[in-house]
């Protein structure tokens, strides 16, 4: 089910997880975060984790082209 708030530009979802999971995403939470800066706060470190891989990798192959 999805519902769209259009005034704030939220989006409700249900996005099944197992109760270990949803157990450590609220500890995570805490009584002063809500589940989305959670949630944004992981992708964003998943997605600095990518680069950073994308960059080891692309050193290991030590070829670039020079300028």
């Amino acid at each position: 089910m999805i519902s769209t708030d259009h005034t704030s530009m939220t989006t409700t979802e249900f996005i099944p997880v197992s109760q270990k999971t949803y157990e450590e995403i609220s500890d995570l939470k805490g009584p002063n975060r809500t589940f989305d800066e959670i949630i944004a706060n992981l992708v964003e470190q998943a997605k600095k984790q990518q680069l950073e891989n994308d960059v080891e990798a692309i050193l290991a192959r030590n070829r670039f082209v020079e300028i």
